[in-house]
């Protein structure tokens, strides 16, 4: 036992180096040091793992984590930061936090100060505007903003402005219309969300056949995985494995 619980501090030590080394919130020193066993594995989980594999996937995997450990504190920092300089960028942080805490009223107010003067075509900032939109029920604006952000951008891959403009087409029963995109998105969207999302459109328009291959290749897919994508992705997976 004496062995097992060096090893665990060694290990978390390990991970404090790491911590300190690549900038990271000093929150994780608090975590390895109290739980250490517990707190190396999360910390493999939610940082190591994801920065070394660097995908949007990994890196999703991690912003995860980080928010289930402590749900408000991006938005915390982020309006901070608008207080200390209203950028546009510093706007456009502050509104994708706030969206994340279920703020979309905050987040819209923020998203079209942003979307102003200068930057009124950058594409970041475009799309927080179309989320906030998207957010508190405002279709036809969303649209609007999407089309702007295509129109401004033509050679643009966005799956997931592509996803959102998909939604939307659905929030606002344009059946046909959100059918094909979801279609178009699903093919090149990093998981499994768009597909997910397609299946279900299709079952609630009566096509149970063509929505159960849609969820029967999302566990196809799921198959060929690594685990901490599984747990990214646990939502939309459960959902397939329920209906495929």
């Amino acid at each position: 036992m004496p062995v097992l619980l060096g090893l665990h501090v060694l290990v978390a030590l390990a991970c404090a180096i790491h911590a300190v080394r690549t900038g990271q919130p000093m929150y994780w020193l608090f975590i390895l040091f109290i739980f250490p066993a517990l707190g190396s594995a999360v910390y493999v989980l939610a940082v190591i793992l994801p920065g070394a594999a660097g995908s949007a996937t990994a890196h999703k995997a991690r912003a995860a984590a980080q928010k289930a450990i402590d749900p408000g504190r991006e938005a915390r920092a982020a309006l901070t930061q608008v207080e200390i300089s209203r950028t546009p960028g510093s706007l456009k942080r502050a509104a994708d936090a706030l969206l994340e805490t279920g703020r979309g009223e905050d987040a819209l107010t923020l998203a079209r100060e942003a979307a102003s003067g200068a930057f009124a075509e950058d594409e970041g900032i475009l799309f927080t505007l179309a989320r906030a939109q998207f957010a508190t029920g405002q279709y036809d604006a969303a649209l609007a903003t999407l089309d702007t952000l295509r129109d401004a951008h033509p050679d643009l891959r966005h799956p997931e402005g592509h996803l959102l403009y998909a939604r939307t087409l659905e929030a606002l029963g344009r059946t046909g219309e959100a059918l094909t995109t979801y279609a178009a998105v699903a093919d090149y969207y990093p998981g499994p969300e768009a597909r997910a999302r397609w299946a279900m459109l299709l079952e609630q328009e009566g096509d149970a056949e063509t929505a159960r291959a849609r969820w029967q290749e999302i566990m196809a897919a799921a198959r060929h995985a690594p685990k901490f994508v599984l747990r990214t992705h646990r939502k939309w997976l459960d959902m397939a494995r329920s209906r495929a």
